[in-house]
């Protein structure tokens, strides 16, 4: 099993930018960044729609598009995994998003009239020993097949591998565990008089809240 298949939690966090009719407060700033992130992980669209002034169903095709995006960045969309495989493991991504666990600090005020607001992010640690773990499940299983011709093909051995990382992180994500929590920066910046927050302060989030460096 390669490896990136595992590592494929990195989401596009959904955004849309917000006008500065009127300004920012940091209170506006610290508002905006929980309906980002409430969005992104949550699928909690309240105050997400009220902030971008987008409607709910923009805002679930935006979510919606991140899991197509994490199938597809994951190597799942072309795994060639069964219908039934492939949906479960989209929701579980979905219940996965969900577990992220953050908190929304306080703002201040930043360069250029931007705000600078502190999140602290506990890692998710599901991927923490999977391959190993899967691997050895995969091992156990073909241990017991002793008839030669019952050898599953290569396609049935793929469907394997991914059934039995579902069957791992399903139970993982129920009874969800996590690390030492870590205090990220996220940057709300103003370009032409629209505020937006710096993508690459989400990316270095995303990857606190799902780290895969354990696998």
């Amino acid at each position: 099993m390669k490896k990136r298949i595992l590592s494929m939690m990195l989401v596009a966090v959904m955004m849309l930018a917000l006008t500065a009719c009127g300004g920012m407060t940091t209170d506006d700033a610290r508002t905006y960044v929980q309906s980002v992130l409430d969005a992104s992980y949550k699928a909690d669209f309240s105050e997400y729609t009220e902030q971008t002034d987008s409607t709910e169903e923009e805002a679930q095709q935006l979510f919606d598009d991140n899991l197509d995006n994490i199938m597809s960045m994951g190597g799942f969309t072309d795994a060639g995994l069964s219908d039934e495989l492939s949906a479960n493991y989209r929701q579980l991504f979905k219940d996965m998003l969900a577990q992220a666990k953050y908190e929304v600090g306080d703002a201040t005020e930043g360069e250029n009239d931007g705000f600078v607001v502190e999140v602290s992010a506990e890692p998710f640690t599901a991927f923490d020993g999977l391959q190993d773990e899967v691997m050895n499940a995969v091992q156990a299983e073909m241990a017991n097949i002793t008839d030669i011709s019952q050898m599953p093909s290569d396609e049935e051995i793929n469907e394997m591998v991914f059934q039995k990382m579902y069957d791992i992180l399903v139970q993982r994500v129920a009874e969800p565990t996590y690390g030492e929590a870590q205090t990220v920066e996220i940057h709300v910046e103003l370009n032409d008089n629209v505020y937006s927050i710096n993508q690459d302060d989400l990316t270095t989030l995303d990857g606190i809240l799902f780290p895969a460096d354990n696998l």
